[in-house]
């Protein structure tokens, strides 16, 4: 049986703190450990509840045809939810800086 902690909404990531030092420290050293992101290209993405919603479970269809499957227990969903949220608000500015135009003075 897996323990229903509360979720605490104190703990929902906010503007800006993808730049907390120790978020950025935890993303490099995920980025170090994880390796070669190309090379684990995902072409397909499912989310779905356990029957009595205790875990959460992932299905990462793979561009090589394989299937990854992972559940996620209900007592990490929050901490899930937080790397998730604080991972995409850092790859957004990431992007928008690479990829839009120059916002500098002429």
């Amino acid at each position: 049986m897996v323990t229903m902690p509360d979720f605490d909404p104190a703990k929902i990531p906010k503007p800006g703190d993808q730049h907390d030092p120790k978020v950025r420290a935890n993303q490099r050293a995920f980025q170090e450990r994880f390796g070669d992101f190309p090379s684990r290209h995902v072409v397909g993405l499912h989310f779905g509840p356990a029957p009595k919603g205790e875990w959460v479970g992932i299905i990462l269809d793979m561009e090589d045809g394989s299937t990854v499957k992972v559940a996620i227990p209900y007592n990490y969903w929050q901490a899930f939810g937080n790397e998730y949220t604080l991972a995409m608000m850092t790859a957004a500015e990431i992007c928008e800086t690479a990829y839009s135009p120059a916002k500098g003075k002429a």
